[in-house]
């Protein structure tokens, strides 16, 4: 309920009915995303608001290598809502290919900082840096995602 409310104040737009998820809700959305885990050991509802300037999604992963990124356009915003795992922030990304414009994605981090983070816990990684979100086996962890272009 606080990371919802904090969604809202954030993004400081009129509530409306389809911009508000329950508890509840968001753990039955967690538990639908954990049986659709792909290939890159997570599964994403993309999209779940799509305003002007930014867009949000709701993120599982499962213990595997996931991928490293970095985007030119585009600042994240974590909200940990169930779950722990690490995360590398800055350093370089290793076996760095652009998969479109200003969206760079790799295999690792060489030389970035690496925290936990856990359900509660909010994140930002502004444009351009790397980042990569590691799940240890025994571990998962479920997020909201807010892009929000730079300007």
């Amino acid at each position: 309920m606080r990371l919802t409310l904090f969604l809202l104040v954030l993004l400081s737009v009129q509530l409306q009915a389809q911009d508000f998820w329950t508890a509840e809700e968001l753990d039955a959305q967690r538990d639908q995303l954990s049986t659709q885990v792909g290939g890159n050991n997570a599964a994403i509802l993309d999209r779940i608001i799509d305003f002007e300037g930014y867009f949000a999604a709701m993120v599982h992963r499962e213990p595997g290598p996931g991928f490293s990124e970095s985007h030119d356009d585009w600042a994240d915003i974590y909200f940990v809502t169930s779950g722990s795992a690490s995360i590398v922030t800055g350093g370089e990304i290793t076996d760095a290919r652009e998969d479109s414009p200003g969206e760079i994605r790799g295999t690792g981090i060489r030389g970035g900082e690496v925290q936990r983070i856990g359900e509660g816990d909010v994140v930002h990684i502004p444009t351009g840096v790397p980042h990569h979100v590691l799940v240890g086996e025994g571990e998962e962890v479920t997020y909201f995602i807010l892009k929000a272009r730079a300007r």
